[in-house]
């Protein structure tokens, strides 16, 4: 798979959607809440050059409110993955600012936009010796996802911006055997509300996120997709009918978005969780009234999109079992229809849902 080359955007941009400050990408703390904070980095090996070609990787680093965590996970082109959720008591993250400076043990993130430096390794965690050493740099501006609370303040509730589009270069190590990859990167950061603080309320009350449904896709010529629902931990037939954000950018720079979609599960896949089955072809569904002018397409717009799981990786957190994340990467097709043409859309995404067992 060859995606389009994504042009240079220079590094500034007028609306305040796509503007990100220093403080953003760094720590962030609430008077009345524990913040749960994690920064989110995934990366397909497309070029032709890569030697891991068409495989893909995962690396994430969490600063929660019951405990911290390392993400890192590569998955082959085939149907296996690499690596999982290694986790560490709290404290175990080491997080400063401005800019990204997070560490997990020796994994380390550094960096402040449109550069950042990513290394994991899993040595000694896992039966599979797993090393990622990646430079990420964005070619496309950032975007605001939901909200942006912060606006370069530390001290904020709530937040979530994505990097969409990223060059990545680097070298992946697995067990004894050093790779050079490179190819089409991703970058997200988000913090949110956990529990209030004991100060204020002597008993723990859960006041975040619950569970979630993820996409970030990349199609064959250029586009870009971000696709993400939260639900309450006890989801239900009505969760579908709540509101999420589905983005489309033609070009790094500007933003379509729908805030009410459909994602309709028409596969499933067993997990060994037997109350839970994940689903592995999901078909997207959208409609857009008003596009931008300069948009490829003028409205309404018509979103017909389907996501086939290729390679599903499995982590399952507490003792007993209490949560699951089910991360897969695989095929994506279908077609946007506008009022005088329709474009089909080809390409590859990754897929993150959450599950309270």
């Amino acid at each position: 798979m060859i995606l389009e080359k994504r042009k240079d955007l220079g590094t500034t941009s007028s609306s305040k959607r796509y503007v990100l400050k220093e403080n953003d990408e760094g720590p962030h703390y609430s008077n009345f809440f524990n913040i749960r904070e994690w920064w989110y980095y995934n990366v397909l090996f497309n070029n032709p050059e890569s030697e891991l070609r068409n495989w893909s990787a995962v690396i994430a680093i969490s600063a929660l409110t019951e405990y911290d965590s390392l993400k890192l996970i590569l998955h082959d082109n085939a149907d296996k993955s690499y690596g999982g959720i290694y986790l560490g008591s709290l404290g175990t993250t080491k997080v400063d600012g401005p800019g990204v400076n997070v560490k997990f043990y020796n994994s380390f993130i550094r960096g402040v936009y449109p550069n950042w430096h990513v290394f994991a390794e899993n040595i000694t965690m896992d039966e599979n010796e797993l090393t990622v050493d990646l430079d990420f740099t964005s070619t496309s501006f950032p975007m605001w996802i939901f909200m942006n609370t912060g606006r370069n303040l530390s001290k904020s509730p709530f937040g979530y911006y994505l990097i969409i589009n990223c060059d990545v270069k680097g070298k992946v190590k697995l067990n004894d055997t050093v790779y050079k990859v490179s190819g089409l990167g991703y970058y997200d950061h988000t913090w949110s509300p956990g529990f209030y603080r004991r100060s204020i309320r002597k008993k723990k009350a859960f006041v975040g996120i619950g569970v979630w449904d993820w996409l970030c896709i990349h199609f064959d010529n250029g586009w870009d997709m971000f696709v993400g629902k939260i639900y309450s931990p006890n989801s239900s037939f009505f969760s579908k009918l709540i509101p999420g954000s589905l983005c489309l950018t033609p070009d790094g720079k500007q933003l379509i978005e729908c805030f009410f979609f459909e994602l309709d599960y028409k596969k499933y896949r067993k997990t060994t969780i037997s109350s839970i089955k994940t689903p592995s072809k999901i078909n997207i569904k959208a409609r857009k009234a008003i596009t931008r002018k300069t948009f490829p397409l003028k409205g309404p717009l018509n979103f017909n999109i389907y996501y086939e799981a290729d390679n599903i990786k499995e982590c399952i957190c507490g003792t007993p079992p209490n949560w699951g994340q089910w991360e897969s990467t695989g095929k994506v097709y279908g077609e946007v229809r506008g009022s005088e043409k329709n474009i089909k859309l080809n390409g590859w995404g990754i897929m993150e849902i959450s599950r309270k067992i």
